[in-house]
């Protein structure tokens, strides 16, 4: 079971990772550099990797916290 401080962890990551996202997107159209813009989208699309995994984890978490004690004991040994 993933402990609750790593849930926060994980959910601060989330909230960094969408400002960083929404970042790029509010200045990449007014980059003129064609090298600058590049980075910029490859570090984008790496964020949203990132975020795709974070959610993934969480997901799992949260599936997890709904099963019922008795239930996860019996499911998990």
């Amino acid at each position: 079971m993933i402990e609750p401080d790593t849930i926060k962890l994980l959910r601060e990551c989330d909230a960094g990772i969408k400002m960083g996202v929404s970042a790029i997107d509010d200045v990449v159209d007014y980059v003129n550099d064609d090298t600058f813009k590049r980075y910029l989208v490859k570090c984008k699309n790496e964020h949203e990797m990132l975020k795709e995994e974070i959610q993934n984890l969480l997901d799992s978490t949260m599936t997890k916290e709904k099963i019922p004690i008795p239930w996860r004991k019996a499911c998990h040994g």
